[in-house]
């Protein structure tokens, strides 16, 4: 695919999201707790029960993948199995920045009061998700019968409902949009967002005005990568050419992105204590900022990577459940 188009392609990405409605076994409660959401027990929980699901090495005399190795989990017939596509730490498809193929969240789960019912909701980013629906869905249910840590406890829920969205592209959910004026951001879960200077690394914690700019820019350029590795024609598109092509979305998003105007906003910053990060072997900070933030100006131009942005989040660590945001729109 060597005419790829960095700004026309990537909006052939299909989209669908799932509700999935589970009731529990016991009133489960997740109270505030350093290092830890309720969007790092889904992730985990995830995870795990994604091996023990649709590991095509399931049925072998070694077991699943995760179950064969003292070492981290990789998956042994890559071309074989869904696992690789569906969770990102198993994978070396998945770039570090890329938003996760399987996003999970429930909302009511962050507003830490027990329930005996909720709503997961899950969104399946890219081809492969999609078309790997059941084996996801078979994932959920195991979820369940393994249950979620809370409190020293184990607590198991039922799936009773799934219900399918349209599977839809980022092209045909532009085209569904109505006029605005303007829109609201509603940062809902923490967002992290790191920027690089002359001085090193540093993060946005709402120290003057939100960097859209590099937001979007950063968005577009993930976007191009992960629809390249989505397509599977590494191949005719290599490294090198990817990061090219990706570099000038994220020119063209910047551009769009500095013609927007910020009417307002309230933006808070949020700690969360420290985790340990098995990957890079040391604590890591959980924080990052919420709240809301109003754009105007030359939204058009903007509009792919703000409803991206609204669909997949941004920033870094969404696989704890960070940088999750909805997008409201203001008409004329």
């Amino acid at each position: 695919m060597l005419d790829y188009d960095p700004l026309i392609h990537p909006l052939e990405l299909p989209v669908q999201k799932l509700l999935v409605q589970c009731v529990t076994d016991r009133p489960l409660f997740f109270p505030p707790r350093q290092g830890s959401t309720p969007g790092t027990s889904l992730a985990g929980v995830y995870g795990t029960a994604l091996w023990a699901a649709v590991c095509s090495c399931l049925k072998t005399e070694a077991g699943s993948c995760n179950k064969s190795s003292s070492k981290e989990p990789h998956c042994q017939v890559p071309d074989q199995c869904v696992v690789p596509w569906l969770y990102k730490p198993y994978s070396t498809v998945h770039r570090r920045n890329f938003a996760r193929p399987v996003l999970l969240r429930s909302a009511e789960l962050e507003n830490m009061e027990p329930l005996d019912a909720f709503t997961l909701e899950v969104t399946l980013w890219g081809r492969h998700a999609i078309s790997a629906l059941e084996a996801v869905k078979e994932t959920l249910k195991k979820m369940g019968e393994l249950g979620l840590s809370t409190e020293g406890m184990i607590v198991h829920f039922m799936v009773t409902q799934v219900q399918e969205g349209p599977i839809l592209t980022l092209a045909e959910q532009l085209q569904a949009l109505p006029p605005a004026s303007s829109i609201l951001l509603e940062f809902q879960t923490p967002f992290l967002h790191q920027e690089k200077d002359e001085e090193g690394k540093r993060y946005f914690y709402t120290e003057g005005p939100l960097p859209i700019v590099n937001i979007l820019g950063n968005i577009a350029y993930n976007l191009v990568a992960w629809d390249i590795e989505d397509r599977k024609v590494g191949e005719q598109i290599d490294g090198k050419m990817r990061h090219a092509l990706a570099r000038d979305a994220r020119d063209v998003a910047s551009a769009a992105a500095e013609k927007l105007l910020m009417v307002r906003t309230h933006l808070s910053p949020v700690k969360m204590g420290e985790r340990y990060s098995r990957g890079n072997k040391k604590m890591m900070s959980l924080q990052g900022f919420v709240g809301l933030v109003e754009l105007s100006g030359d939204l058009a131009s903007a509009w792919p990577w703000l409803l991206t942005l609204a669909l997949a989040g941004g920033g870094q660590k969404r696989a704890m459940g960070f940088g999750t945001l909805r997008m409201w729109l203001n008409s004329f």
